[in-house]
């Protein structure tokens, strides 16, 4: 319980310290780029083991390859800084896991976890005053956006030669952004709500393959059914008791009832939005593992947006994600199974990533998506160790991730990009049948 409670203060101690970039603002928000701290200590695509050797926690294929049932929890907290000094924060639940191994031949896994996210918070730094029958009112825009889109995974491998495996993934999307334009009028707020609902479903197929002492990884993902969303617009008013809600409540400490009064106003305004995001991508990979315990191992993907989304989207930044490309260079050194002794039970990870972004935006004039003119490059680097403990191959993951964001060839700067994930996995035989007494 002890060691529970301070896990606790360390994961809030990690809500505020930490955050990410202005790249939530771009189309449906920054996609998440591991869903496990182990994949994040080496850099990794989630093609080439990094868990274990020959174990990957986002590469079904790998999954027969595990012992045990296994339950992952992962955590990460981000932060972002621009030239001018300006910082963001966010963190959140990095991913939530359970595998189940059978046989040594197939598995199956269900996962949660973010698919983007989208936290934006601007206010107006240039205070306007103006001169209203002689009282001078001061007035201050902000605009403020919190929210995402959550994925449930549901997997399934196997192994369908001695050297070839081959798995699915359904991606189950899912989420809701909300979103706030404030025009503060000598402090009281002018309110404008608005929020997106979304659904959708991704497929992923992976393919692993084996020759000689070479791991060959193959993942390509398409939409069975692309990103929609739900954009429903509620009526403006002054929120007078600056509680946050369209309500008749009094505030003694802010007194005054919110105009108009709700019975008032018309229903909210829905419009259905389709084809936002229609994914497709293709990823590849390779691995080799010198001394029985040190892999090397090489990642690339190329992502896709193919979606005929053509409009604005509704409260965000005027740029949109089309495509990207990555490329990863990882070092894990893995732990002795065969041996009792600390240091032989430590996993250390280190990885090199380069990615760049390519982005489009809503021309006014023509009401169509046109290029840029500009686009996003990343290169970065992660450092991570892991200790498994107990007989059953518990393990607990911590990584450290830091990169630079070029923004030049849009409106921004270079951003300072870092990051903090923890993950712990659990290891048990929890599906076995019991003999009758």
């Amino acid at each position: 319980m002890y060691l529970l409670n301070r896990l606790l203060k360390l994961l809030l101690l990690a809500s505020i310290c930490f955050s990410q970039g202005p790249t939530n603002g771009y189309g449906i928000g920054s996609f998440q780029q591991w869903t496990s701290a182990s994949a994040g200590g080496s850099s990794s695509l989630g093609l080439a083991p990094s868990y274990r050797s020959h174990i990957s926690l986002s590469n079904p294929t790998t999954w027969s390859n595990l012992k045990f049932t296994f339950l992952s929890i992962s955590y990460n907290g981000f932060e972002s800084s621009i030239k001018n000094n300006s910082k963001n924060g966010y963190s959140n639940l990095q991913s939530a896991q359970l595998i189940i191994p059978i046989k040594q031949k197939h598995a199956l896994g269900i996962e949660l976890h973010p698919y983007s996210f989208q936290k934006i918070n601007l206010l107006d730094s240039l205070n306007s005053e103006l001169i209203v029958f002689g009282d001078s009112v001061s007035m201050v825009k902000e605009y403020e956006q919190a929210g995402g889109i959550m994925s449930f995974n549901l997997s399934a491998a196997s192994l369908i030669m001695s050297n070839t495996s081959i798995g699915f993934t359904f991606q189950l999307l899912f989420g809701s952004s909300r979103q706030r334009n404030n025009l503060n009028i000598d402090e009281i707020p002018y309110v404008l709500s608005s929020r997106l609902n979304f659904s959708g479903i991704n497929a992923l197929l992976f393919v692993e393959h084996k020759i000689n002492e070479l791991n060959f990884y193959f993942k390509s993902k398409i939409a069975l059914k692309p990103l929609e969303a739900v954009s429903t617009k509620l009526y403006p008013y002054f929120d007078a008791n600056k509680n946050g809600y369209h309500d008749f409540v009094y505030d003694y400490l802010n007194p005054g009832y919110d105009f108009p009064d709700p019975n008032d106003v018309p229903g909210p305004e829905e419009k259905r939005l389709t084809d936002i995001h229609k994914p497709s991508s293709f990823g590849i990979g390779i691995s080799k593992v010198f001394f029985d315990r040190l892999q090397f191992s090489l990642e690339l993907e190329k992502n896709k947006d193919d979606s005929n989304f053509e409009i604005e989207m509704p409260n965000s930044f005027n740029n949109r994600m089309v495509s990207s490309s990555h490329f990863s260079l990882g070092l894990v050194w893995f732990p002795n199974d065969q041996s009792i002794q600390i240091f032989d039970n430590l996993t250390f990870r280190s990885g090199l990533s380069v990615s760049s972004f390519t982005l489009d935006k809503f021309d006014n004039a023509t009401l169509k998506r046109i290029e840029s003119g500009g686009g996003i490059s990343e290169i970065g680097y992660s450092l991570g160790f892991g200790y498994k403990f107990k007989t059953v191959g518990n393990q607990i993951d911590f990584t450290y991730h830091s990169s630079l964001k070029d923004h030049s060839k849009t409106f921004l700067s270079v951003e300072h990009f870092r990051g903090f994930q923890v993950g712990i996995s659990i290891a048990d035989i929890w599906f076995i049948k019991r003999r009758q007494r």
